[in-house]
């Protein structure tokens, strides 16, 4: 009777075994979590800046009315700033930049150049994912340059509001690529142009693209 039970009970165990081989239960891969990078933007960067600029010219050149309307032209240069995030969303900064512009103006009586620029300006915004929209303000400083027939030239350097906006995303922790507007007001004022006095300023629209390096 012993033998009996034991010969069925080795039976029915190889049974089963040979079931739960053939037929092993599948269980589901585990699913890792793999959140997407978050990026910090705290720190010093340099890089360069290319794009192109307009300008509504408002001059008065001696004897006859100066270069006025419209001009345009191009502008490359090169940028430093610091950013500070604040939170998790939003981040603030400082910039500054140069850059040499190409825009005239001439008219019978002499011409009216502006030939560089600096700017120096705080900004700030919203930051998420990889991005940071932001919006920017400061002062600027144009080189004006004005020629007037029979009379002779001069040249000036003048500080105007400037403000705007732009976004900028990371590549990566090192690179970003911005893209940026901005307005700029050369002040009406009197210069020395030669042995004659020139009032000139504009209203400039600058759109441009740049490119940074993180420390």
């Amino acid at each position: 009777m012993f033998k009996q039970i034991f010969l069925s009970s080795t039976l029915l165990v190889a049974v089963a075994g040979a079931g739960f081989a053939a037929d092993p239960i599948a269980y589901p891969a585990p699913v890792l979590y793999n959140p997407a990078p978050v990026y910090n933007w705290t720190g010093f960067y340099v890089g360069g800046l290319i794009g192109g600029v307009t300008a509504d010219f408002d001059n008065n050149l001696p004897a006859n009315p100066g270069p006025t309307g419209d001009a345009g032209g191009f502008t490359i240069g090169a940028q430093v700033g610091y950013n500070y995030q604040l939170n998790s969303s939003w981040a603030a900064g400082v910039e500054a930049d140069i850059s040499y512009q190409d825009i005239k103006a001439k008219s019978s009586s002499g011409s009216f150049e502006e030939d560089w620029m600096s700017t120096v300006r705080l900004r700030g915004g919203y930051t998420f994912s990889r991005y940071f929209v932001y919006a920017t303000a400061g002062v600027a400083f144009t080189r004006r340059d004005a020629s007037v027939s029979g009379f002779g030239s001069g040249d000036d350097i003048v500080a105007g509001f400037t403000g705007g906006v732009g976004v900028e995303g990371k590549f990566n922790d090192r690179w970003s690529a911005k893209l940026e507007y901005l307005y700029v007001d050369v002040p009406d004022d009197s210069f020395s142009a030669g042995s004659t006095t020139v009032v000139g300023g504009s209203s400039n629209h600058v759109g441009r693209i740049g490119i940074n390096y993180h420390f």
